[in-house]
């Protein structure tokens, strides 16, 4: 079975359970009672909160590891500077300076 296979078959089941769970909460909400189908407007407006928070999600992770990246590289930095600090060979307190600087640009 192919990959493709797979992430489209798994779309279907997920999108079958989605809809069993949105019918409970239509269900609940009073929206809904006793109907065997959802309408085909419901369905659609599943679909658009799936996006919506599919979307949301992504942005979300996203920014999570923008912020991660970018504490890596500053700690890196850091790291970087101070073994040029240490140094007295290279002129590490100019390296040091310069690795520091990239920091606020």
């Amino acid at each position: 079975m192919g990959s493709i296979h797979v992430v489209r078959t798994f779309k279907v089941y997920r999108e079958k359970q989605m809809n069993e769970r949105i019918k409970e909460l239509a269900e609940q909400a009073g929206v809904i009672s006793g109907f065997k189908d959802l309408h085909p407007d419901m369905i659609k407006f599943a679909d658009l909160i799936r996006q919506d928070e599919a979307k949301a999600c992504a942005e979300h992770y996203l920014s999570i590891m923008r912020d991660a990246v970018e504490q890596a590289v500053l700690k890196e930095r850091e790291a970087c500077a101070k073994l040029c600090e240490d140094s007295v060979e290279y002129a590490g307190d100019t390296l040091a300076k310069a690795i520091r600087a990239r920091r606020k640009g």
